[in-house]
């Protein structure tokens, strides 16, 4: 409010020793409005009035000039008179403002004084305060300063405290890392040492199952061919008593021999006597008796054999027995080395000889692939003891290129897989790719995670990338993994099309 006082009651201009503040020249403006308004209020209705008049003298049109003649003067007259009025009230307006202006100037000056004495007390009143409030300030300065100054050796002890603790706990924590990364390397090296023991105990298990495998297959055929000898001596002596029978009804039986053989000695006398058959086959007649005696001589040990079946011998002592056997058997049968052996032993078919026989053994070679039609054999040679096979596979998901082939290992694991083809790939590309596997090289990569890769790669001027297996704990597997796949590439010699159908 007072600063609305003092810009109302500062000085404009001046004219002499006269003096206009603002609110003097407010008034004058108005006054002045209200005399162009109250000027154009007279105009209007004087026109209006002028107008009407021209109206209403439109029916007699002589008379009409005269009164409007009349009319104006009158309207001339009157607008003097108005117009001589307003200018008095102007005037006495005027005279009005210009006293309400000088009696509002004498207040305003009065006020004016006032205020600028008003202006100096409160100036006087805020020095004072000012200086109270400097040495107040100047006070908690002081008191600030000493508290900023405790607060930073405060915080210079604090920084020195934590900071030897960071160093305590970098410390710390560098002897836990040190410690933490020498259990790793130590874990690592146990599991790796773990790893190669399982695979070292694995391929040692492999070898044994092999081992066990070729033993039970020769024990299974040296069984087989047991008793395939057992049936043919058994058939033989069967035959043979039939004969020994049919002759005792023609001639009569001879003395028994009282001398008892053992059943072995008697299946191992029998190859020995297939010379002498042959000699008996060429006898004269007379010696039929002699025959007949052999016959039953035979047919009594067939007896004793059968009785004694369950009884087995070591193998040592039998071999020895049988040795007695024949050299006694062959004293005795010495009248009758001439003698025709029983037309059985003559007639035995010759696959049954072959039975008695032991077969020598075949080495086992890996097994060949069923007759189909998705089946393409890369050689004619059979497939090593590795074994394992190709096969090609449609990726349905690459439209372009849908053809692969993988090589798979016996118990169906997919050990590498082909780029795609546009058509099927045929002998000449997985030929061309055993020949880079036995050529190529191989590289055991540790990746960013502490896990191996091996990588395939040609054997070229470029080094080209044929292939990348699996991630692997430890580099042990990798390179078992990659000596796979070389030995299963260079082994498998068929290819299985499993995009045919049957």
């Amino acid at each position: 409010m007072e600063d609305f006082v003092i810009l109302m009651t500062t000085e404009m201009f001046k004219i002499g020793e006269a003096s206009f503040p603002l609110w003097a020249l407010l008034v004058v403006g108005i006054g002045l409005i209200a005399i162009i308004a109250i000027c154009g209020g007279c105009a209007t209705a004087s026109y209006n009035k002028k107008m009407k008049a021209q109206q209403e003298a439109q029916p007699a049109e002589a008379s009409a000039e005269e009164e409007s003649i009349a009319v104006n003067e009158d309207a001339d007259k009157a607008a003097e008179e108005e117009a001589a009025r307003k200018a008095a009230e102007e005037e006495a307006a005027r005279k009005a403002a210009e006293e309400e202006a000088a009696r509002k100037a004498a207040e305003e000056e009065a006020a004016r004084k006032a205020a600028e004495e008003e202006a100096a007390r409160k100036a006087a009143e805020e020095e004072a305060a000012r200086k109270a409030a400097e040495e107040e300030a100047a006070r908690k300065a002081a008191e600030e300063e000493a508290a900023r100054k405790a607060a930073e050796e405060e915080a210079a002890k604090k920084a020195a405290e934590e900071e030897a603790a960071r160093k305590a706990a970098e410390e710390e924590a560098a002897r836990k890392a040190a410690e933490e990364e020498a259990a790793r390397k130590a874990a690592e090296e146990e599991a790796a040492r773990k790893a190669a023991e399982e695979e070292a105990a694995r391929k040692a298990a492999e070898e044994e199952a092999a081992r066990k495998a070729t033993e039970e297959e020769a024990a299974r055929k040296v069984a087989e061919e047991e008793a395939a000898r057992k049936a043919a001596e058994e058939e033989a002596a069967k035959k043979a008593a039939e004969e020994e029978a049919a002759a005792a009804v023609v001639a009569p039986a001879p003395k028994k021999s009282t001398t008892r053989k053992p059943a072995n000695a008697a299946k191992k006398s029998a190859p020995a006597e297939q010379p002498v058959a042959e000699e008996k086959a060429a006898a004269p007649v007379e010696e039929e008796k002699a025959e007949a005696s052999v016959a039953e001589e035979n047919k009594e040990e067939n007896t004793v054999k059968e009785k004694k079946s369950t009884t087995k011998k070591p193998a040592s002592a039998a071999k020895k027995a049988e040795e007695k056997q024949t050299a006694k058997k062959a004293e005795e049968k010495k009248p009758a080395a001439k003698a025709a052996k029983p037309a059985a032993e003559k007639k035995a078919p010759a696959e049954k000889k072959a039975a008695a026989k032991p077969a020598p053994q075949k080495v086992e070679e890996a097994p060949a692939p069923a007759e189909k039609n998705n089946i393409i054999l890369l050689t004619d040679e059979p497939a090593k003891p590795a074994g394992g096979r190709y096969v090609i596979i449609m990726d349905e998901s690459n439209s372009i290129k849908p053809y692969k082939f993988q090589l798979k290992a016996n118990n169906g694991q997919v050990l590498y897989e082909s780029e795609g083809y546009k058509v099927k790939p045929k002998k000449a590309s997985i030929n061309a790719f055993k020949k880079a596997v036995e050529q190529g090289t191989i590289a055991i990569d540790k990746e960013k995670n502490g896990t191996y890769r091996y990588k395939l790669y040609k054997a070229d001027s470029n080094n080209t990338l044929l292939g990348v297996g699996e991630s692997y704990s430890t580099k042990a597997r990798a390179e078992s993994s990659a000596e796979s796949v070389k030995a299963f590439a260079a082994s498998a010699n068929f290819i299985e099309d499993l995009t045919i159908t049957d």
